[in-house]
Formats: structure tokens, sequence, C-alpha cells
């Protein structure tokens, strides 16, 4: 089953979701996280319940958005991006999203930490998951696993692979638009030193998309993936 023959259809306004969900969506993060840090710089540690909270809002903007693009075309958003999981899902989304974190994100870095060693450094590249979990303490423990590992594998596949895959496709092709959508998938986590990785990522989460016709398997795996992610720095 693929996006092309049920649930939402490839159509290039999907596009427009997209940006105005990505502006809005970042307006509300950057506004609760000044209210929340109005001292915060460059180098501050976000306290996690910042982090959820700016988080939160953001996410609403996402889903919001995506559910008026849903509306539009007269589907449901569970049937429009095939949101439900099931057990196959699993059987193929954790082993491809712990594969994605431990094999192919160190293996597409590796070049890059070679030419550039200090850069790509295990330290550099798993700098923001470990200033995260560093942060969080007892019970914010729970709250940080539920905003990296459950809400964003969540809100950022609904918004990227539903909405932006469906827009890029549309618009240049299959392959085309999911290279533009891992890119900028990539480049908006504003990291350049994850750009390699996230880039690589995210294709597997385009192809899982494309393949399955559903929101379910690449969820799963992104959540496999920063699970392995959070798992691994704070092992180190």
């Amino acid at each position: 089953m693929s996006t092309e023959t049920s649930g939402l259809q490839p159509q290039k306004q999907a596009l427009g979701y997209w940006v105005t969900a990505f502006i809005f969506g970042n307006l509300a993060s950057i506004t609760v996280f000044v209210a929340l840090e109005p001292d915060a710089s460059t180098d501050s540690v976000v306290r996690t319940s910042t982090l959820g909270a700016s988080a939160f809002c953001m996410w609403a903007v996402f889903i919001v958005v995506a559910q008026r693009l849903c509306a539009a075309n007269n589907i449901t958003m569970r049937n429009g991006f095939g949101l439900s999981i099931t057990k196959r899902d699993w059987i193929i989304g954790v082993p491809a999203g712990l594969a994605s974190q431990l094999i192919l994100v160190n293996v597409v870095t590796w070049p890059f930490a070679r030419l550039f060693p200090d850069s790509f450094s295990f330290d550099e590249v798993s700098r923001r998951a470990t200033e995260l979990t560093d942060q969080a303490q007892g019970l914010w423990v729970v709250v940080l696993v539920m905003v990296v590992v459950v809400g964003a594998p969540i809100a950022e596949e609904i918004l990227y692979r539903g909405v932006l895959q469906n827009g890029t496709t549309a618009l240049m092709g299959v392959v085309p638009g999911l290279v533009t959508t891992a890119a900028i998938f990539a480049l908006v986590h504003f990291s350049p030193v994850e750009i390699p990785g996230l880039f690589a990522f995210a294709l597997v989460l385009g192809l899982l998309r494309k393949n399955s016709g559903r929101l379910g398997l690449p969820i799963v795996t992104h959540m496999a993936f920063n699970a392995a992610g959070l798992l691994l720095v704070a092992l180190v």
C-alpha cells in the first residue's frame, strides 16, 4: 500500500500547510521559551520543564495544521496519515530505529569525523542529547522520555513525513521529494554536526512512509532511534 493509492493523496498545497505549521509552531515555541527562560543565553542549558512546555506548544500547532489539511480533503488524520501502530510496525520499526542510531549515523558521520575530528567527535555530535539527560533529574527523566521518545517522533512524523513529504513528492516526484524532505528535516534541527546523520535517517523514514503508506512505521522507527540516542549518551 502506498500514499499514491490510499489515505491523503499527494498534493502541492500541502507545502503551504507545512510552511504555516513550521512558522507558527516555532513562534509558539519561542514565545513559551522566552517566557520561561527570560535570562537564557546561547550557552544556557534548557530546563526540562521549559523543553516540555515549548515543545508541547509547537507540536500542538503542527497537529492542528495537519488536521486542517486532512479536513480540507474530507478525511480524518487517522485515515489520511495512517496513524495507527500495528504489531508489524514494532517488529520492523524498533530494529530499524536502533540500527539507524547505532550503525547508520556512525557510518555516515565517519568521513566527516576523519576530516574534522574536533567538530565531529562523539562529544560534539551528542552534545544536545547529553545536555538534556544531564539536566533531567528524578521524575523529570520521565518528562524527558515522553518529550524525546514519544512526543517528538509523533509530531515530527505528522509534519514532515505526513505533510511535507506529501507536498514535495507531489511537486517534484518521489525521489526528489524524499531527498528534499530529508534535507529540510536535517537542516531545521539547527545542529550542523548532526546534519549528515539526520539526513540519512530521514531518508530511511521517508522510504518507510512511502513503502508502507502509513505513518505508524516511521513513528515507531523514530521512537526507537531517539530512545537509543538518549540511552547511549546516558551510558557513556
